[in-house]
């Protein structure tokens, strides 16, 4: 199964990222989860302890790496870099069978081609979502412009998170169009922070045929956890958000097997 979360920033994306590896990982399924948000906080939230969480390496800090596998010794760069080692290489024990590998971002400064990076970067989502036979679960950055048409077909879903407001429902509406531009035929929205019905008609009167797949409850677990660094179901095994996602993980479990 490959799952890709994306979501404007703060409406809970890396929360729902992490506890959906966490649970995958507790159903026996080895789970890479990558960290493609630029902020990097998807460590924390898989309960990698801070430090070591700190120090996890950053792949697209590597640049030295990635000069080896992407350019030849005339100049020319390779548009099929070697990647399959990279989760081994840099890879991050998490948790229940999850390993963390931390993207980064490609650097922007300065005026070279930055061909090679993103050549490794589609060689790598490529590899990660249709060359492994891991679950994969994506934490990404709001755009989409660094997957592929043939990338985006591989993802079994993509996991929109809303919460009631305005802004969020924006973004998420941006994403719903960039996502069949590139072909991605699951999009679906997970509803969070819900605290009452009206918020969940909010959300459905704005998004129009997009489905929801499920519903997230406003929980103060899931901001007391944060404040502690602590990964929310570990924080509280049995509150009510951590109940909800796992009701998620189920759902995508069942529909994967019976598709």
């Amino acid at each position: 199964m490959k799952i890709a979360v994306v979501g404007k920033g703060g409406v809970g994306k890396t929360t729902v990222a992490a506890s959906i590896a966490r649970l995958m990982g507790r159903k026996g399924y080895n789970v890479i989860a990558v960290d493609a948000d630029p902020s990097l906080n998807l460590a924390i939230a898989l309960g990698i302890p801070r430090k070591e969480a700190e120090n996890a390496p950053v792949l697209f800090d590597e640049e030295e790496f990635i000069k080896s596998r992407t350019m030849l010794s005339s100049g020319v760069y390779r548009l099929n870099p070697k990647v399959e080692d990279v989760v081994e290489v840099f890879g991050v024990k998490a948790p229940d069978n999850v390993t963390l590998l931390k993207f980064g971002a490609i650097k922007r400064g300065g005026t070279r081609c930055l061909c090679p990076e993103y050549a490794f970067l589609r060689a790598l989502l490529s590899h990660l979502i249709l060359g492994r036979k891991d679950v994969v679960v994506l934490d990404m950055v709001a755009g989409l412009e660094h997957m592929s048409r043939g990338v985006a077909r591989g993802v079994d879903y993509m996991l929109c998170i809303v919460e009631p407001s305005i802004k969020s429902i924006d973004v998420a509406l941006q994403l719903y169009r960039l996502a069949e531009d590139i072909g991605v035929k699951k999009f679906t929205i997970v509803a969070n922070k819900v605290i009452e019905p009206r918020d969940l008609e909010f959300i459905r009167e704005r998004i129009g045929d997009i489905g929801i797949l499920a519903t997230i409850p406003y929980d103060e677990a899931v901001i007391k956890a944060d404040r502690e660094g602590v990964a929310l179901v570990d924080y509280e095994p049995q509150c009510k958000a951590v109940r909800a996602l796992a009701r998620l993980v189920d759902k995508i479990v069942e529909l994967k097997e019976g598709s």
